[in-house]
């Protein structure tokens, strides 16, 4: 599914009014409509109650006014809030607005904070509240009467619809701009907006509808560098041979762990192995091997020599992995590593030696390379192979040298930036995964749930995503599909009852078996 930002949505409604000839009001008229049908089937009592409509002064408002007479014609009491003066209605907005007091319908014009006497017992007595006010072009902060009236809605138990986009949020980001209001189910047109799927729009955003206005498919698939949601509709998984043998499904390399930090080799490990590699290999400094080898039966180990000085000892774990004669399908690289002084030239040793061959760099590994972030386009340069990394927000900001705030208020592009920049894959974890291709794609996870809010989650999603990576599946299949395998995974945990507090990374290794056989024939 793709997701459009406020400018190619406005793009698509003017290519659809001029070249297809479909007026703009024609256009209303089905948004409108689609709002009152699923209105209908999701509140059966829209007879017993008001049903409160909130208006702005732009085509969300001219939406509004669609729904509100619709259902007054339906036998409906409606309540009408305009958050404007009639007076500054202009263009389609204002025609539907005229014809809805053409027919009967009331408005009630809210223009200052006196206006707003009595809107929240109006919020109360009513059956369902849509939030028709702010669409997808605002671009300045909610303030004054109008945010007062959405921080009362927000505090009053009464279902809301939002149309199109909940007021308040920005479409391109997802940022809330200055209040939003919190929905319960948002319906949107012609394909969903970037802001539903980004936090803290996503969290405002509820059930997601989009149903369809007359706006050409065509004129949605805009950009071949947009940004889609991650579902796994449009990947093809390759199929695992019948009469394959533990060679055919290659041999994944996780150098990892180190005293203290074995749980992070550990997981990285298992997550690989539940996805089906047929060889899986961790270096590992040589007293946190001792714990590794004992958690790990169906892996071998390399032990790492180690010294009284670890500056000294991590310059000979490269020729100790180069001589151990291994010839990885795939590495993965960084948790529980550490970040000894030396361990930044291994790191770029390992990503120059085995340039042909994918590489996943995650939490020290990440850590080191932010000591020398301009080393990473010398490092991709000669490679032939992907080079993917896999940063929470911290790791990301350390990275860019910005502050975690920075990241997390430009998510989306800062990921699309970076790995342009660099020609890298790059997944930017958080409740809203991004995914960002070399060519500047990028997809948003939405499955998941605060149960990977824990310890051990990211070194799992390393694993998963490597393993796959492992068994010659493409980089792009091998990303999207262990982004969403560790997100289904927590979802499935949580769906047994379990809830979302205190879930361990180590909890989801029998579901992620049972999701990835879901990927392809066994």
């Amino acid at each position: 599914m793709k997701l459009l930002r406020s400018d190619q949505m406005q793009e698509a409604d003017r290519r659809t009014i001029e070249e297809i000839g479909l007026p703009g009001a024609v256009l209303m008229e089905n948004a409108g409509a689609g709002v009152e049908r699923i209105l209908k089937n999701r509140s059966p009592g829209w007879r017993k109650k008001p049903v409160l409509i909130l208006a702005g002064a732009g085509n969300n408002g001219g939406d509004g006014f669609v729904i509100a007479r619709r259902l007054l014609q339906s036998g409906a009491r409606v309540r009408v809030f305009l958050f404007t003066s009639a007076s500054k209605l202009h263009g389609d907005a204002l025609l539907h607005y005229k014809v809805f007091t053409r027919v009967g319908g009331t408005v009630k014009e809210i223009t200052k904070s006196d206006d707003l006497t009595n809107f929240s017992s109006s919020v109360i007595h009513a059956g369902v509240v849509v939030d028709a006010v702010f669409g997808t072009g605002l671009i300045r902060p909610v303030k004054g009467f109008i945010a007062q009236a959405f921080e009362m809605l927000n505090l009053l138990d009464v279902p809301v619809l939002a149309v199109d986009l909940p007021s308040g949020v920005c479409a391109d980001s997802g940022k809330i701009l200055g209040c939003g209001v919190k929905a319960d189910w948002t319906v949107t047109f012609a394909t969903e907006k970037i802001g539903h799927r980004l936090y803290p729009g996503a969290g405002l955003s509820g059930e997601i509808t989009t149903i369809p206005i007359g706006i050409p498919q065509d004129f949605i698939e805009i950009d071949s560098h947009q940004v889609a949601r991650n579902l796994l509709n449009d990947l093809t998984f390759p199929r695992r041979q019948i009469d394959g043998h533990k060679g055919s499904f290659g041999h994944l390399l996780v150098i990892a762990g180190s005293v203290g930090k074995e749980g992070a080799a550990t997981l990285t490990a298992l997550g690989a192995l539940r996805t089906g590699p047929g060889l899986v290999t961790v270096a590992t400094p040589e007293k946190a091997q001792r714990v590794i080898g004992t958690k790990l039966t169906e892996a071998m180990t390399i032990p790492l020599p180690t010294t009284e000085n670890q500056d000294e000892h991590t310059s000979n774990w490269l020729n100790t992995i180069t001589n151990s004669k291994i010839r990885p399908s795939a590495i993965a690289m960084g948790p529980g590593l550490g970040t000894a002084k030396n361990l930044t030239t291994m790191v770029q040793g390992v990503a120059r030696q085995w340039g042909d061959t994918p590489l996943l760099l995650d939490a020290d590994a990440i850590n080191l390379l932010a000591k020398n972030s301009g080393e990473i386009p010398f490092i991709t340069k000669d490679r032939k192979a992907p080079l993917i990394l896999t940063p929470h927000p911290g790791e990301m900001a350390r990275l860019l040298g910005v502050t975690v705030e920075d990241i997390q208020n430009s998510r989306l592009e800062s990921a699309r930036r970076t790995a342009a920049e660099w020609q890298i894959w790059l997944v930017l974890k958080g409740a809203d995964t991004i995914i960002a291709a070399p060519d500047s794609r990028a997809w948003i996870n939405d499955n998941g749930n605060s149960g990977l809010a824990s310890g051990g989650s990211g070194d799992l999603l390393t694993g998963i995503i490597a393993g796959l990576l492992t068994q010659g599946w493409p980089v792009e299949t091998a990303i999207r599909s262990g982004v969403w395998l560790h997100g289904a995974a927590a979802d499935a945990v949580v769906a047994d009852g379990y809830g979302e507090a205190g879930v361990l990374a180590q909890d989801l290794l029998p579901q992620i078996i049972k999701l990835r056989n879901t990927l392809t024939s066994c």
